[in-house]
């Protein structure tokens, strides 16, 4: 496998559809047509059954109070406001859909605090009361995914297909989540399913997948698969002896040990791996050349020979594990945090800085450096592949700095942040600087480094 002379050539490319945003204000059972209580998709605005006397104020104050809660923010609050409204009248539609509403609102709040058990419950709870609703079952979905619970996933995302034919963003997640599986031609299904809407983006993202998923069954359906208690491995079988899985999964397994005592964050799914001879990685995955490896929540590696090539296989598995770690907290993690993160569990510490010092000299300088809001944000589409390695470099340098300044534990911070809080404001709550304070250090420390 060719790989570059200095970064890594490591694309991560994640393949969650977007996140569906209900904004629906919580819904007055005063009005004759209440506003809907859930996501505009499948909503029925059944006007609100008439409550009887004396509970009718009782459960309108508790309604109302709710909503109150609601646009403070305190959804946790008008959950149990809902509740209570709900045990005097359990049989009021309005009411429940209110209380779905609540839970998914709790839920979202629950998500941004890492607590992704608990929102999963929230959104289960919310899709339960109102099961017409598809976008609480598309968001449980999309966070079971997230979280590589595949199985829960799929059950969920089925019967939210099967309630509507029209669901195109549960279709989607379900591509997403039958690939992880290797059920690659129902895969191809679910997203020739989801290109039939109407919807310009959504049919754009899954026409993209399914010529994706095509070219990788066309070159994977033969494949041999190896299960150990962390990985499932596949690749060519004429590359495989028997005892090929045991031994690679040993090397993978050292490998994945480090890097999770490193960053102190353990998965509990298995990773799948899989192994490509070179032509094939370009065949299935479509990226230049200077790409030496790719994370789309399976990690995929271009390996010209399997036994020749472990100390490379693991040198990039550190790299691309890191980008699945980095996917199951931040999945919109900017790229120049994730890929400076990945090159640092793949290189190490004290490396970054001299590894762009010796490329700034060699290219005309070190007035030439960018600034890291100027580096694209995506890396994997630059053709060029000096220009490729220039942003790699970077990034590795300035995450290194900031690891050898700061800790790994506060580079983790900053990436927990950015689920929830803008670049710089992640940046200062991590590590008590501002992030232009610290970029101005870095770039000192290039201009003047021996």
């Amino acid at each position: 496998m060719t790989r570059p002379a200095a970064p890594s050539a490591c694309a991560a490319l994640l393949l969650l559809a977007g996140l569906l945003a209900p904004a629906a204000p919580l819904a007055s059972r005063a009005q004759a047509e209440p506003l809907p209580a859930a996501p505009p998709a499948g909503t029925d605005n059944a006007p609100a059954a008439p409550a009887a006397a004396p509970a009718a104020d009782e459960v309108n104050d508790l309604n109302e109070r709710a909503r109150a809660a609601l646009e403070a923010g305190k959804a946790a609050e008008a959950v149990l406001l809902l509740q209570k409204a709900c045990k005097l009248e359990p049989d009021e539609p309005v009411l429940k859909r209110n209380l779905a509403w609540a839970y998914f609102q709790r839920g979202q709040q629950q998500l941004k605090n890492f607590q992704y058990d608990e929102a999963a419950d929230d959104y289960r709870q919310a899709s339960q009361l109102h099961p017409e609703e598809i976008g609480y079952r598309a968001h449980l979905g999309q966070l079971l995914l997230r979280q590589y619970r595949l199985a829960e996933a799929e059950k969920v995302l089925r019967a939210a297909v099967e309630q509507s034919k029209q669901a195109a963003d549960a279709w989607l997640l379900l591509g997403d989540v039958l690939s992880l599986q290797d059920r690659l031609t129902d895969a191809i299904d679910a997203y020739d399913r989801a290109g039939k809407t109407d919807d310009a983006s959504v049919a754009s993202d899954a026409r993209t997948a399914a010529e994706r998923v095509r070219r990788q069954y066309e070159v994977e359906k033969d494949y041999r698969t190896d299960n150990t208690t962390y990985f499932t491995i596949r690749g060519p079988a004429q590359n495989q002896g028997p005892l090929f899985g045991v031994q690679l999964a040993g090397v993978l397994e050292r490998a994945r040990s480090e890097v999770c005592n490193a960053l102190q964050y353990f998965p509990k799914q298995k990773t799948i791996v899989v192994l490509y001879p070179p032509d094939a990685f370009r065949s299935v995955t479509a990226t230049h050349d200077w790409v030496g490896g790719l994370f789309d929540r399976k990690i995929r590696l271009p390996i010209a020979d399997v036994q020749r090539d472990q100390e490379q296989i693991e040198s990039s598995f550190r790299h691309e594990f890191t980008h699945l770690i980095v996917s199951e907290i931040t999945p919109n993690c900017p790229t120049f945090v994730n890929e400076g993160l990945a090159q640092l569990e793949e290189y190490g510490r004290g490396q970054g800085l001299p590894k762009l010092i010796a490329y700034l000299d060699r290219k005309g300088g070190r007035d030439a450096l960018p600034r890291i809001a100027e580096l694209p944000a995506s890396f994997v589409d630059i053709a060029d592949p000096d220009k490729a390695g220039a942003a790699y470099l970077l990034s590795y340098a300035f995450v290194d700095h900031v690891a050898s300044l700061h800790g790994t534990g506060a580079v983790m911070r900053w990436i927990q942040g950015l689920a929830n809080e803008p670049l710089d404001k992640a940046f200062e709550d991590a590590t008590g600087r501002s992030l232009q304070a610290e970029e101005s250090l870095f770039r000192d420390q290039v201009r003047t480094a021996r």
